[in-house]
């Protein structure tokens, strides 16, 4: 069968939502501790020899921690990809905006030094926190409008997975921000080769966000949306860096994404209805079907 060479997006993206992140971290047990106490997230799966750990984030989204060993991949069937966690990545979480002043007092309590940016505007303020995690890792914490009518595929619950009290009461993935060598390269290729929904670049910088949903949407000011962010690096706004080498996952039309990326001649491989894809820049991107479907 001949495929259509995809050109760049005309009608919905088949990228429906962001569904996992994963970390690469130089000691497992540690990181599990601090994603455990610190952010709230129950361990689902542990697996000792291959050194892998994924925690939950709410129903929909998860976080995978990998110690990496020599030779021995994360996940068998991404071997053939190289597939590897994401280093030095800037990753954003969604809470309450009610539980903001308690996220403060938290960090604090944790002994993680934190610092405060407004992304919003006089009338509409959008406060946020900015941390680091062990391992180099940038982190965020982000209101989210949980009201807001243009809902992602997945919402972010009402409540944390874990309601204790001394953990983030963290409901949601929103973001990840990715490096690239080639930014015009890469600011043409991810709508043509994959699908992502191309929202807007700032003027001054290389910095583009793509949408994980059907359209393109604004972002900022608590919306609910998730985003793919291309940025170089953050010095200056909470010394953020875009990640490398990173392993993502996404809910999608699954062929639809598959027509693009076999048309674009990236590597892949295929398992149980998911996609692998290695990106020109070494990033791994997974494509699952949405739940339910």
């Amino acid at each position: 069968m001949t495929l259509a060479v995809p050109t760049a997006l005309s009608g919905p993206s088949p990228i429906l939502d962001l569904a996992g992140v994963t970390l690469e971290v130089n000691h497992l047990g540690r990181a599990v501790r601090f994603y455990g106490q610190v952010l709230g997230l129950p361990l689902h799966h542990l697996d000792e020899q291959r050194r892998v750990a994924r925690l939950g984030v709410n129903a929909a989204q998860s976080l995978t921690l990998w110690e990496p060993v020599t030779r021995q991949p994360n996940e068998p069937w991404l071997a053939p990809l190289r597939a590897r966690g994401a280093g030095h990545l800037h990753l954003a979480f969604q809470v309450r905006p009610e539980d903001l002043p308690r996220c403060r007092t938290l960090l604090g309590t944790h002994g993680l030094p934190w610092q405060e940016i407004d992304l919003g505007t006089p009338d509409a303020p959008d406060p946020t926190l900015y941390f680091f995690d062990p391992f180099g890792h940038g982190l965020e914490l982000r209101g989210v409008n949980r009201h807001d009518p243009r809902q992602p595929l997945c919402p972010a619950p009402d409540h944390p997975l874990t309601p204790d009290t001394h953990t983030l009461p963290v409901i949601g993935l929103r973001e990840a921000a990715l490096a690239f060598s080639d930014y015009a390269a890469m600011k043409a290729r991810l709508p043509r080769a994959y699908g992502f929904a191309f929202a807007r670049e700032q003027e001054d910088r290389d910095f583009a966000q793509f949408t994980l949903g059907p359209w393109p949407e604004p972002d900022g000011n608590g919306t609910p949306h998730r985003w793919l962010y291309a940025w170089d690096a953050q010095v200056g706004l909470a010394d953020m860096l875009g990640g490398d080498h990173a392993l993502l996952e996404f809910y999608a039309d699954v062929p639809a994404v598959a027509a693009r990326v076999q048309a674009e001649g990236l590597p892949c491989v295929a398992d149980a209805g998911r996609l692998a894809a290695r990106d020109p820049d070494g990033h791994v991107f997974v494509f699952r079907p949405a739940p339910g479907r």
